[in-house]
């Protein structure tokens, strides 16, 4: 697969954009998800580690990646620096830490700097070609994308799916990953069923635009644009999913075709026209001009052959995750080359069918002086259906946090919240306020197949008495 440079670079930035916008994200709630009194359950990685990589080195990292200054280097330090944040606390993680993980993974093997880069200004002579590399990671990269949408339809084998088309409805009442434009949409449901639909077709022929030889550059373009749209204003409009689909319209970005960069470049001029410099980076890339050392060679081959082994098991994996948990299980423990480079995924959003419990969490907690206050809301306890829950939750990583909190009924993660919300309480207020008991209340909702929902049930998930 042919990737053009400026498409690359134009990737290279997005990425950049993303990873510095991570950070920044995550930087309010550090003592919540990282610090040693906050929710994580993970604690391989020291705390003053994780937060020298979020306050310092990944912006720093960004920040270089984003000029392509010595981009291969700092692509490699953002991944590794970005698997152990995410390791620190994988509660809080969603598909767009995933995806955004593997892209940097391939982009180890592409060369991103070979134009609009400070590399590429002052470090080209140190550039080095390693055209098979470069042309197998082109097509890992491409596969890697498209198995995104083809296994999150294959995953999606549930009648709500394939065959009543109510799962979008299903979706849009888990109201804490909503948003309003989505509440709304959620009164036409004949309109949603014909979503619902649109969407598997598309996940499935969509990204095989890219591979139609007739009028290449147009199909390809088109699927560009319509995939980034479909991202950024149909499913960015419609759900509160964090960083997914702006990951997903960035991946997109590495298939612009060359044409349009030289259509932009001819109209104003605002891009580099140097078509023999674009003549020798081109022939860099695949090979035209490789250096003759049998070092570089070799280099080159050995590259290769792990692209190879990576999309091997990378294929695996989305196999694997079709097959079920069980195929999953056995991945995870026998998969030591996946596993040490963190090829591991699943495409399982609302997959087999979106979950038909939802809800909201109110926290009730006796206070040592006879009053009672929900520790959620730092209020008195209502058990009224906030009017947005999504906002309700918080920001996205809460949103995830908590949603998780409630789907898994994890004992061990139950307690760890519950002690993360005593503790702020505790060292905020007086002796006589200290908390003496606290519950953590589900307040459950399910939708039936009547697209009809039930009225709110209390599911106590934690008690405690101190």
């Amino acid at each position: 697969m042919r990737l053009d440079l400026r498409s690359l670079a134009v990737f290279r930035m997005a990425m950049a954009l993303l990873l510095l916008g991570q950070a920044i994200l995550l930087s309010p709630d550090f003592d919540a998800f990282y610090g040693a009194e906050g929710v994580s359950l993970s604690h391989g990685w020291s705390e003053s580690l994780v937060a020298s990589l979020i306050f310092g080195l990944l912006p720093l990292f960004a920040i270089c990646l984003l000029m392509g200054f010595f981009t291969r280097l700092v692509t490699l330090l953002s991944l590794v620096g970005l698997v152990i944040v995410q390791e620190a606390n994988p509660q809080i993680l969603q598909g767009g830490d995933f995806l955004l993980r593997l892209l940097l993974f391939w982009s180890l093997f592409l060369p991103l700097s070979h134009t609009w880069s400070v590399d590429a200004r002052f470090r080209k002579p140190r550039f080095i070609s390693l055209p098979w590399t470069t042309y197998l990671a082109g097509w890992a990269l491409t596969f890697q994308i498209c198995f995104v949408y083809w296994f999150a339809a294959l995953l999606k084998s549930d009648p709500l799916w394939t065959q009543n088309g109510n799962a979008l409805f299903y979706a849009l009442d888990i109201e804490h990953f909503t948003t309003p434009l989505g509440l709304y949409v959620r009164q036409f449901p004949d309109f949603l069923r014909a979503l619902t639909f649109g969407t598997l077709c598309l996940e499935i022929a969509g990204p095989c635009l890219l591979f139609i030889p007739y009028r290449r550059d147009a199909c390809r373009l088109f699927a560009v644009v319509f995939f980034i749209g479909f991202h950024l204003i149909g499913m960015q409009g419609l759900l509160r999913i964090g960083l997914f689909p702006w990951v997903c319209a960035a991946a997109w970005l590495v298939f612009i075709p060359g044409s349009l960069w030289d259509w932009l470049g001819a109209r104003g001029k605002a891009l580099p026209k140097d078509k023999k410099t674009k003549t020798k980076q081109e022939a860099a890339v695949q090979g035209k001009g490789i250096a003759s050392h049998p070092a570089w060679i070799s280099l080159d081959y050995g590259c290769s052959a792990l692209v190879i082994a990576a999309f091997l098991d990378i294929l695996a994996w989305n196999i694997a995750s079709v097959g079920g948990n069980a195929s999953l299980h056995w991945m995870k423990q026998h998969d030591v080359f996946g596993n040490t480079l963190r090829l591991d995924q699943r495409w399982n959003m609302y997959a087999p069918y979106p979950r038909k419990e939802h809800g909201w969490l109110v926290i009730p907690a006796d206070l040592a002086e006879g009053t009672q206050v929900d520790l959620f809301t730092g209020q008195a306890v209502s058990w009224e259906k906030p009017k947005d829950i999504g906002a309700y939750f918080g920001d996205d990583r809460w949103r995830r946090y908590l949603s998780n909190l409630f789907d898994d009924r994890d004992p061990q993660a139950l307690q760890g919240y519950a002690d993360y919300l005593v503790g702020n309480w505790n060292r905020t207020h007086r002796q006589e306020q200290k908390i003496q008991t606290v519950t953590i209340v589900f307040m459950k909702e399910v939708t039936l197949p009547d697209l009809t929902i039930t009225p709110p049930e209390k599911e106590v998930l934690y008690f405690h008495e101190f």
